[in-house]
């Protein structure tokens, strides 16, 4: 397998850039929201109970993102989506199933669909851009 590791690590930097603009500027109410999550000063509750500000889901997420990458260049080489255009149409299928998959469980869970939509199409945006730039980006 030939992978371009420049391709991967942009797409690391842009799916965490990414995320930090979804759940910041962009839906940063919703998201709390949905989450039963209110901010007090620096302080964070959810559900009325302080939450523990630790490094570690940003960590796991920096090694999700490296993950999803590599996964995803896998994808579009065993598919042959060696361009921009099929690499964010096979991005978009992956994250249009993940998108199932948090409405689902959200439903089940009692989620606000407000939640669902953030976080679902989040997910399919980031797997698209991925898509796009890991097609694009093919090493030869």
């Amino acid at each position: 397998m030939k992978t371009n590791w420049l391709a991967i690590v942009v797409c690391l930097i842009v799916g965490m850039a990414l995320g930090f603009l979804w759940y910041g500027a962009l839906f940063q109410n919703q998201w709390m929201a949905g989450n039963g999550i209110t901010m007090t000063g620096d302080q964070m509750f959810k559900n009325g109970v302080a939450m523990d500000m630790s490094m570690t889901p940003m960590i796991f997420n920096t090694i999700a993102m490296l993950v999803y990458a590599l996964v995803m260049n896998w994808l579009i080489q065993k598919t042959g989506s060696n361009d921009l255009v099929s690499g964010l149409t096979l991005g978009a299928v992956i994250g249009g199933i993940h998108l199932f998959g948090i409405i689902t469980g959200n439903m089940f869970a009692g989620n606000p669909m407000s939640l669902s939509m953030v976080d679902g199409s989040y997910t399919f945006i980031l797997f698209a851009v991925m898509g796009a730039i890991l097609g694009a980006w093919q090493k030869k």
